[in-house]
């Protein structure tokens, strides 16, 4: 896949996410809910203020200076490290769109818009946004593509 094809898939994530947050902030009121599927699925407008799960609550420098790192590593991953694999690469740019949208979010609003909201037999799963989905998926399958890539080249030795 040539870089630009990178490039306009990261600018797709980071757009569908930055605007389905806009558009949840301007429809609902911080902490409204709607329900979508009884007590299953609801939309939610909350203030994230820590990482993943609310850690790190209020510590915006330490979570901006972190992303920034992870961003610089898989910004060299992707468009400089000539033996990534595939997987490795789209999944690279899955995370770095994630962690755009939510890091623009840190530095223009201090916290993240997050709002997909679900209960799972009973638990209330974090409340999170695309850009959350990007980052998880695409660390989810960077890894399985490390572990895939390390697999071919050991067989190869």
């Amino acid at each position: 896949m040539k870089k630009i094809k990178y490039i306009v898939f990261m600018v797709c994530i980071f757009l569908l996410d930055q605007i389905s947050k806009f558009i949840i902030m301007k429809s609902l009121e911080l902490n409204e809910t709607i329900k979508v599927i009884g007590n299953f699925f609801r939309i939610t407008y909350v203030h994230n203020y820590g990482a993943a799960f609310g850690i790190l609550d209020g510590k915006t420098i330490i979570i901006v200076l972190v992303s920034l790192v992870i961003l610089l590593y898989l910004i060299y991953e992707l468009f400089f490290h000539k033996k990534s694999n595939l997987m490795v690469r789209l999944s690279s740019a899955m995370i770095i769109a994630g962690l755009l949208g939510n890091l623009v979010d840190r530095l223009y609003f201090g916290y993240v818009r997050d709002f997909f909201d679900f209960n799972i037999f009973g638990y209330n799963f974090a409340i999170f946004n695309i850009g959350d989905v990007a980052i998880v998926v695409g660390a989810f399958l960077y890894l399985l593509g490390a572990f895939l890539e390390d697999r071919s080249e050991n067989k190869d030795k």
